[in-house]
Formats: structure tokens, sequence, C-alpha cells
């Protein structure tokens, strides 16, 4: 089973909740929802989700009182907050409560996905800067300097190119990077060789990462973008 990101939608309104929950998970969220905000932090206690998706107004709280409250339990998830409330100084005390970006309804999903990503790739990215040259994932170490890789306990060995692909991997966690960008990336522009050495190196990395490389959970293919690197699932 894969790692997937968990996102967390406290949303009194159905049609809200049943939209965001279909177009979510259709992009490989692992998505759950609560509909008031006892629930919501009785919820976020237990699952400890990614990320929070969180309504204004609520039934039994405010959704700025619930945010800063998951903000005491966790500093640095992100949290967004949807609402109807447009005005500069709602927007302000949304933000001073622990949001970490706002939407006003009507919102599309295109504006929406790409704030969330937004918000992933650099939530993700700080928590692996653990050190300079070292990116830590869950039981996943890269240290560059030492040009060491560990998993599970275990040294890894790699090829300086293995090497440098699973760095941008995991400076990317979470994250689908087409074959032309890890190319660009990992062999550079002026490369003129066959396209399929990112599938090559691909397997096998997932040959020495994988508990089972025929089926990947670490390292995946996203149909039609590329590859995904997932937060271990220790």
């Amino acid at each position: 089973m894969s790692s997937k990101i968990k996102i967390q939608i406290v949303d009194d309104d159905e049609t809200i909740v049943e939209t965001l929950t279909y177009n979510l998970t259709r992009h490989g969220f692992d998505v759950h929802a609560c509909n008031n905000g006892a629930s919501g932090l009785a919820r976020f206690a237990e699952a400890l989700p990614d990320l929070v998706i969180l309504d204004w107004m609520l039934p039994d709280m405010k959704g700025p009182d619930i945010c800063a409250l998951i903000r005491e339990q966790s500093p640095d998830i992100p949290i967004l907050m949807l609402t109807g409330r447009s005005a500069p100084a709602d927007i302000a005390h949304g933000l001073s409560r622990g949001a970490d970006d706002y939407l006003v309804k009507p919102f599309s999903m295109v504006e929406l996905l790409a704030r969330l990503e937004a918000l992933i790739r650099r939530t993700l990215k700080d928590k692996a800067r653990s050190a300079k040259g070292r990116i830590e994932l869950g039981s996943l170490l890269l240290d560059e300097d030492a040009r060491r890789v560990v998993y599970r306990g275990k040294n890894v060995e790699l090829s300086p190119r293995e090497f440098k692909l699973l760095k941008v991997l995991m400076q990317n966690v979470g994250r689908a990077l087409s074959t032309e960008a890890l190319l660009d990336r990992v062999w550079g522009t002026d490369f003129d060789g066959d396209v399929k050495t990112v599938a090559v190196h691909v397997r096998w990395l997932r040959q020495k990462l994988e508990l089972d490389p025929k089926v990947p959970t670490l390292l995946e293919t996203v149909h039609r973008s590329g590859y995904r690197l997932n937060m271990p699932n220790d």
C-alpha cells in the first residue's frame, strides 16, 4: 500500500465535501472529512494528516479558532482555509490564527489543487532539509557530503547517477516529475541518449529500495505524469 499524502477536510457543506473528496481522491490523496470542529479536532489528533482544508464557518466553532488549536498540536502542518469572506481584515485574521493559505468561495478545483500542491511541496521540502547536505524523509536518509544513503537502518549502495536521481526525487517528495524533467535535472539538458534510461534507473532504484520492486510503494509510476517518491511508510 502506498504512503499517500493524507488530507483532512473540515467543512459542513456536503456538496463541497463530496466535490473535494472525489477530486482529491482522483489525484491520489487519502481524504477524510469531518462536518464540525469537535470531530475535526478529534480526528486530527487520531489520524495526524499531512494537510488540513478548513472551513471558516462551522456549526460549533469558527475556523480560525480550530486553526489555532491545530497549530498548537502541530506547528508545521499546512492549513488551507476556505471561506466566503473576502474582506482583507478577515483574511488577515485567518492567517494570523495559523492558516497558511486562504481560498475564497466559490473556487475552482484547478486553483485549489494548485494551492495544495504548492503548500505540500513547500512543507515537505522544509521537512527534508534537516541539515546542510542531508535530506531525511522518515527512515530514508541521503547524505550528500558523505555520498551515503540509508534506508530502514541499512546502507544502500548507489551509483553516482542513481544517487543524483534519488536526490532529485527526495527534493520533490510527493510530487510527480516527468521523464523530461528528470532527464534535465539528472542527466543535463544536453543529454542526447535514450530517454528510456530514466525508466531503467528507476527500476534499479526500486530493486535497492522497495520491499517488493514489482509492487512499488515508495517510488511510484504516475500515469501520464512520470514518477513520484512518496513519504516512506514507516
